[in-house]
Order: structure tokens, then sequence, then C-alpha cells
């Protein structure tokens, strides 16, 4: 197991135990989420995210591109809609180049540098995706980590968590799901394709 992987499960258990501890009814599965980029030499700079019922989601700031879109990005615990799935989420981006040209230390070439940075982001075109996430995760995978939030001990992390994975290309945003056991078991996944 990767320490990155190790690293994002302890992180998003963290943020799911605290959603957990809530006293809002947990009328849904929550989530894991993970958004990564797979746009190679560029970076994506996601602006906003917001569900169906205009609820805000949570947002990565900038991701880098990574050779492995499953096991890289940035990773959180997203329990929007009273922790059920939201219907879908629609993000807004911008997409940079990446390796950015790095800032300068001499107050005069920041200046041009900064300036460049700003007449870059203002040129930059805002891009805007829905993505369908309820309708793309199986019942019978809800109902399974329904059932082991409704087993777990008080203020304990439930057995199952369903990750979802939102993954940028040049055609747009790939959604994946997994079902998984403790913090690395896979038992189920689905989604789009993400290969090479």
């Amino acid at each position: 197991m990767s320490k990155y992987k190790l690293l994002a499960s302890i992180l998003a258990a963290i943020a799911l135990c605290i959603a957990c501890t809530t006293l809002r009814p947990a009328d849904g599965p929550g989530m894991v989420a993970t958004f990564s980029n797979g746009i190679k030499g560029k970076k994506v700079d996601v602006l906003h995210a917001r569900t169906a019922n205009g609820a805000p989601f949570p947002v990565p700031g900038s991701v880098s591109p990574d050779k492995n879109p499953m096991t890289g990005g940035k990773t959180m615990g997203a329990a929007p809609d009273g922790r059920e799935l939201p219907e879908w989420v629609e993000f807004e981006w911008k997409v940079w180049p990446y390796p950015y040209p790095p800032m300068p230390s001499d107050p005069v070439a920041l200046q041009t540098w900064s300036e460049g940075v700003h007449a870059m982001s203002r040129s930059l075109p805002i891009q805007t995706a829905r993505v369908a996430v309820k309708s793309r995760v199986p019942q019978e995978v809800v109902n399974e980590v329904l059932a082991s939030n409704r087993n777990r001990a008080p203020r304990a992390l439930p057995d199952k968590l369903l990750w979802v994975y939102f993954i940028w290309y040049e055609s747009g945003i790939k959604f994946r799901w997994s079902l998984e056991q403790g913090c690395c078991k896979v038992l189920r996944a689905g989604g789009d394709d993400v290969g090479p």
C-alpha cells in the first residue's frame, strides 16, 4: 500500500468521523472524494463546485498532473446533502500550463512575473461540467455502506466506505467509485474507464 493512500485514508477517515458525530441524521452513505488530473503538462485549478440542491461541494484547489490518477490527486471527506449522495456535482475550473515558470526573487522580475500570471488568469476560459453521481453508484453498494454505518460502534468509523473519484482529462471529467473495507481493501469498483 502506498504511503499516499494510507495518509489519504487516515485524513478522510478523520473527516468522516467528524461528520459521523454531528447531530444531523445520516440518511446516506457519505463518501470520501478524490480529485485528480490526467491531463499531461497541465494543472487543473478547480474554482467552484455545487450539488443539485445548490449546496457547495468540496473543491481541491489546484491539482497537478498525475501518471496514475487513481492513486494521486487530493482526497477529502465529502458528505453534502445531509450525507446522501448528490444527484450530480457541477464543477468550474481553469486549465493552466504546468509547470508554471517559478516565481523570481528579484522585485522587478517578480512584478513582471505577477503581471503575466494575472494576464494569463484573465485570459484562461472557465470550463464547466456536470458529473452524475447518485445514478452511477449501484444501490446495493449504497445499501452495504448504510448497513455498515448502522452497525458501527459509537464514534467509530464504519467497516465499509464509499470512495468517489473525479478525474480531469482533456475530454472532460471522468467518474469512478469504489466500495472499500478498512483503509485499502477494494471490494467492488465501477465507473468510467481511466486507462492510459
